[in-house]
């Protein structure tokens, strides 16, 4: 106890030597400013980025990438084709390239990070309004998604050599011990328990342990990867209460990575210095100087080429810059598009349900049910007013800071604290739902320098609920490769209302939370401003807040299913526990489409796992050495 009071004096000397600092620098930088131009330059870069990203028109198909004629150019050939640089793709194209003697290619249709305001955390709300998003919307929608425009959901996925980790929130989350174990069961393969997953999980990261307080099972982390995770830089004034009325609740401080996700803690990110660690410039930039590998970006996939009669996956085909080429494959084929492209271009490519491919004229290669899977968590955000007071830094300060490694700018939000919790706590050990604060800041990038308080801080609390019983599909619009599939997430549809009931009653917890003593102090309120479309029901009657969630529901973003793993494909299965296409050699599918339910918490993690086991399956079947780090 003694070291920990030590530590803790010592971290707030050295936060008051860098607040110091901090202004002395300004001060200083302000003098010599014509000089150096810092604060000027970023403060430049950060106004005309958001500029750029307010005004920036979100596209509606991929008819960018349309070629000027229908000649097919020989782009050569490799031992194994990558389709897609998001979560999988990248750690896929980093293991597989560790073998010297393979040639690998990695296809992406965007292009790497540009290092600008994408790189800043607080801007997290701007990144997804920027070329690095897809922008996919669904279908028109039934029970959740109601106040959008047309009832329709927006489905953002990344777009760019990192994927999702371009745009998401960056929280590093496996997701629970029993949930992998009950996959193993259904799968029937004990590789995909989570004691034999957790090599994988370690594997990807480097854990700095930079808060001796909270509780960290330091043996479920890895200290060798390439990817840096930490505890957020949390602020106390929001995590001290957050902690105390869960503990109210019966819910502990946890490591939720650890043993056991049920409980509060601290945001664990994949954060380096302040600045967002995309997996394009963890996994791949620091290692295009190998010669087993080459990324070919602006590169848009248009089908797979399978031998119709052996049904081999032999070659890929895509555009850039204008014109059609053909990547050939010796060894392997590896689609790591996502929940979204991947079972798009399975489709394009002969791979799906028969009756809805010929409806489309595209000649039937397998029958699987490609897309007839698709599942989702639904997640809504409860906003309240409160007599919190905040002191708003200077933002010159704030940039110095951010400079530093630290501060409100290294933040996508200021609380920096998660829950999971169960409605009723049983012995499956799986959280029914997730709660996060989310509290904003002045982000108005200017050189005003003085301190201001405000008052009366808005706080809102995101909820995310993990039942899935409803069940979505993604279809194609046409067989034209340039169309946007039709995407239904189907959430809170299920038959028996289990999942608008789950959403509901995991509601409750947090108007129990804000009547803790903890909270009580700083006067929640609920901001309601009625939905119209929930009139006729009695305020704050069930079906008052089942109408309310409707409206103001959307979709987590935690998508999968799509191409999911199974025993039998005549139930439904595309892939087998290799994460083999069923009736078609040399050809899988590695990412978060593979599960058949979403991953409790957070999908990039998982998606990182199940690349790092997937190259190791593959370097044995190969004949090559596996190395654990």
């Amino acid at each position: 106890m003694m070291e920990i009071t030590r530590y803790r004096a010592s971290m707030e000397y050295l936060k008051l030597f860098l607040l110091f600092s901090s202004y002395l620098f300004v001060a200083t930088t302000k003098i010599y400013e014509d000089e150096t131009g810092t604060l000027n330059y970023y403060i430049n870069l950060i106004n005309n980025s958001v500029r750029e990203a307010t005004n920036y028109v979100l596209p509606t198909d991929a008819r960018m990438y349309q070629p000027t004629d229908n000649v097919i150019y020989n782009y050569g050939t490799y031992d194994f084709v990558i389709i897609g640089a998001g979560s999988s793709g990248t750690v896929l194209a980093n293991r597989l390239s560790e073998i010297t003697s393979w040639k690998i290619l990695l296809i992406e249709a965007g292009d790497f990070s540009d290092g600008g305001l994408i790189n800043i955390p607080a801007y997290y709300n701007y990144h997804a309004k920027s070329k690095y998003n897809w922008a996919y919307t669904s279908v028109p929608q039934k029970n959740s998604c109601l106040g959008n425009p047309n009832k329709s959901c927006s489905i953002d996925c990344g777009k760019g050599v990192g994927g999702g980790t371009l745009i998401n929130g960056y929280v590093y989350c496996r997701g629970p011990r029993e949930q992998y174990n009950n996959l193993a069961k259904v799968i029937d393969d004990p590789s995909w328990n989570y004691d034999n997953l957790l090599q994988y999980f370690k594997k990807t990261e480097y854990f700095h342990w930079n808060e001796p307080e909270l509780p960290i099972n330091i043996s479920y982390h890895g200290q060798v990867g390439l990817l840096s995770v930490q505890n957020a830089m949390y602020n106390e004034k929001f995590a001290k209460p957050f902690f105390e009325a869960n503990k109210e609740l019966g819910y502990s401080t946890v490591d939720y990575n650890g043993p056991s996700m049920i409980g509060s803690s601290i945001i664990q990110q994949f954060i380096k210095f302040g600045n967002r660690e995309d997996f394009g410039n963890v996994f791949i930039s620091p290692f295009l100087g190998r010669s087993s590998l080459e990324v070919t970006t602006k590169s848009y996939v248009i089908k797979i080429e399978i031998n119709n009669v052996t049904k081999i996956a032999e070659s890929v085909l895509f555009t850039k810059n204008g014109r059609i080429y053909r990547a050939k494959a010796s060894k392997e084929v590896l689609l790591s598009g996502g929940t979204v492209a991947s079972p798009q271009i399975l489709m394009l490519s002969g791979i799906g349900p028969k009756n809805h491919l010929e409806s489309l004229g595209i000649d039937v290669i397998q029958n699987l049910e490609v897309g007839s899977r698709y599942k989702d968590h639904a997640i809504v955000t409860i906003p309240f007013s409160t007599d919190v007071k905040l002191r708003e830094t200077p933002f010159p300060v704030k940039l110095v800071q951010y400079l530093q490694g630290y501060g409100d700018l290294t933040a996508a939000t200021r609380s920096q604290i998660l829950g999971f919790f169960q409605i009723n706590r049983n012995i499956s050990n799986i959280p029914d739902f997730e709660i996060f604060s989310y509290i904003g800041q002045n982000l108005s990038a200017t050189m005003q320098s003085e301190v201001q308080t405000v008052k009366n801080t808005n706080i809102s609390f995101v909820l995310s609920y993990f039942g899935s019983k409803s069940t979505g599909s993604l279809r194609l619009k046409s067989n034209n490769p340039y169309e946007y599939p039709l995407i239904d997430p189907n959430l809170l549809s299920d038959t028996n209302n289990e999942d608008i009931d789950g959403l509901y009653f995991s509601l409750q917890y947090i108007f129990k939370l804000v009547e803790t003593k903890p909270y009580k102090r700083y006067k929640f309120k609920f901001s309601d401003e009625r939905p119209p479309a929930c009139a006729a029901y009695q305020y704050h009657s069930k079906d008052y807040w089942q109408c309310y969630l409707k409206q103001g529901s959307r979709n987590g973003l935690h998508m999968t299913g799509t191409c999911a793993m199974g025993t039998d494909p005549t139930k439904g299965a595309v892939i087998d526990s290799n994460l083999k296409v069923y009736g078609i050699q040399n050809l899988r599918v590695v990412d978060s489409s593979i599960f058949p339910e979403p991953i409790v918490g957070h999908s990039t993690i998982p998606c990182a796992m199940v690349a790092e086991k997937i190259s190791d399956v593959i370097k044995i079947e190969y004949g090559q050495t596996v190395f654990l780090d």
